[in-house]
């Protein structure tokens, strides 16, 4: 069996190796790499814009209503299906925004809650849920939760469910993943008539399979499952091999644990790492490093999702304790976005400061662990704890020529300077 495993990973390895030399020789030609979303807000209020504009039958893709009714076949719309508008980060109430609203002439509502990496806040889908069907004023409502994954405990849900069996047939609350996003963005591609367009659908379907669901380029994938598939030998060695890649994943984690641990206390900084990192890897798992022991806030990496998926970091507090302070929380975004973000990194109720992992630090593959093998990659090189470091320090640095700081301590001094 072992021989067999060490042939088909060489195939595997040559396989892969070809396409890529493949890839560099036509790319004057294919331009396999080339994405227009590269150059295009793509965050979670880019990728409301771009679904939002292609429900909107007065979009300005021409196509009129047949996005939008593709859409609610979809999601088994039976009400109005005259739009009246479409509308983005809509206020449901002083801090709350419905990333997209649809309201139809006849006075009925679709909220659309988009969340292809970040988790839901408290209380965030009951409040939507109680806006909506204030605004629908007695006519059908409906609220969409747009996510890989399942509503947490604190976003409302169980209040939603429980206003829910008040209605009887009526459905008024719906999740949907982002595949059954890709099959509707399928079928507008097949029905839009203009060129462009569906090269734009084509574009952010694609988007959407490698950057929310981590999945393969298609050549790639498609060439690495016929190899497996070419004979039962293949399949059963391929079969091997998948059942070992959480051990393997597991042991190189243990391996980041110690090189990042090392390094940070070589800075004489502190070492911060959940234990659910090496065990269930389940949502919000991370780690850290703290500039100093009494830090009340601290330099933290989390995945977004489970399985070590949408990587973020930023700026984070360490305790629930530590109550969010606008002025503070302005204080700190006002430096890292300096040196950072270019306005790019957002405040929540945990973090002053945080912004998904992306080319400037890092690379896009280092988002998805669960999909890439990118960091593992790293990791064996020995490489990705120097990474982590390397920015530590420059985050360090940052606070540190703004004499700034104390402000992760968690509090402002009346002296400070403002970080001018």
């Amino acid at each position: 069996m072992q021989e067999k495993i060490n042939s088909l990973l060489e195939e595997v390895t040559f396989k892969v190796a070809t396409l890529n030399e493949a890839s560099e020789r036509f790319a004057d030609r294919l331009a396999p790499d080339f994405s227009i979303f590269d150059y295009l807000r793509t965050d979670e209020i880019g990728l409301s814009r771009c679904i939002a504009d292609l429900l909107n039958p007065m979009g300005k893709h021409g196509q009129k209503e047949v996005f939008l009714e593709a859409f609610l076949e979809k999601i088994g719309w039976l009400g109005n299906t005259k739009v009246k508008s479409v509308r983005l980060e809509e206020q449901a109430n002083d801090q709350r925004r419905i990333d997209i609203s649809l309201k139809f002439e006849s006075g009925e509502i679709i909220g659309i809650e988009n969340k292809p990496w970040a988790g839901d806040q408290k209380n965030q889908l009951s409040d939507y849920a109680s806006f909506i069907e204030k605004e629908a004023g007695g006519e059908n409502w409906l609220l969409i939760y747009l996510s890989n994954n399942e509503p947490s405990d604190s976003s409302g849900i169980n209040k939603v469910k429980e206003q829910l069996k008040e209605f009887k047939d009526e459905k008024k609350f719906v999740q949907l993943d982002y595949t059954s996003i890709i099959e509707w963005l399928e079928v507008c591609a097949c029905k839009s008539k203009a060129l462009i367009v569906r090269l734009f659908v084509e574009e952010l379907a694609k988007f959407i399979r490698m950057n929310i669901n981590g999945e393969l380029e298609m050549s790639e994938e498609n060439e690495i499952k016929n190899l497996i598939l070419a004979s039962p030998q293949n399949i059963e060695s391929a079969f091997h091999v998948s059942l070992v890649m959480k051990s393997v994943k597991e042991a190189l984690l243990r391996v980041f644990h110690d090189d990042l641990k090392e390094k940070v206390e070589a800075k004489d900084f502190e070492f911060v790492w959940d234990e659910i990192m090496s065990k269930r890897w389940n949502g919000n798992a991370g780690f850290g490093v703290k500039f100093s022991r009494d830090q009340n806030l601290y330099l933290r990496f989390e995945f977004g999702s489970s399985g070590l998926h949408n990587l973020f970091w930023g700026i984070s507090r360490e305790s629930k304790f530590l109550q969010k302070d606008d002025e503070l929380w302005s204080k700190i975004g006002e430096v890292m976005n300096n040196h950072f973000g270019s306005g790019s990194g957002r405040p929540s109720e945990r973090w002053p400061w945080w912004n998904w992992i992306n080319k400037k630090e890092f690379d896009d593959a280092y988002i998805n662990w669960d999909s890439s093998e990118v960091p593992w990659v790293s990791i064996k090189e020995g490489k990705l704890a120097g990474k982590i470091v390397d920015l530590a320090s420059r985050v360090h640095d940052a606070f540190i020529k703004h004499h700034s700081l104390e402000l992760l301590s968690g509090k402002i001094s009346a002296d400070m300077d403002g970080g001018s």
